[in-house]
């Protein structure tokens, strides 16, 4: 198998950089004249109207009605506390420092699961039967 890389994937993988590395600057610039709170505030807010009529056409919020401590729980966790961190660490550190610090959330979430009893959601599937 040929394992070059061809200029679509260049281009892909350049692409994907820009992508990832945008919201990062525009975070920095953004705390410049928000307060890290202030802003956490706005980009969930935005997106929590974009996608709760979303989710409610899909009618898939019902289902997590019973469940709303839960969900809050981990919003506050996986969303609320490293944006506001993140937002903060932007005004004393570098933006890409701080996109490597983010990168590593889904650790924090394996951390998570693998300390909470939850193992067999982490690696493959055990076979059934």
């Amino acid at each position: 198998m040929n394992s070059a890389v061809t200029r679509r994937g260049w281009f892909l993988f350049g692409a994907m950089c820009v992508i990832w590395g945008i919201p990062y600057l525009l975070i920095r610039v953004a705390v410049r004249e928000l307060s890290p709170a202030s802003l956490v505030l706005a980009r969930t807010g935005i997106a929590a109207l974009v996608l709760l009529p979303i989710a409610a056409l899909r009618g898939e919020i019902r289902p997590l009605l019973p469940r709303w401590i839960a969900v809050l729980a981990f919003a506050t966790v996986e969303i609320a506390i490293p944006w506001v961190a993140l937002s903060s660490a932007e005004e004393h550190l570098s933006s890409s420092l701080t996109g490597l610090l983010i990168a590593a959330v889904p650790l924090e979430g394996a951390l998570i699961v693998g300390t909470t009893g939850e193992r067999d959601r982490v690696g493959p599937r055990a076979p059934s039967g």
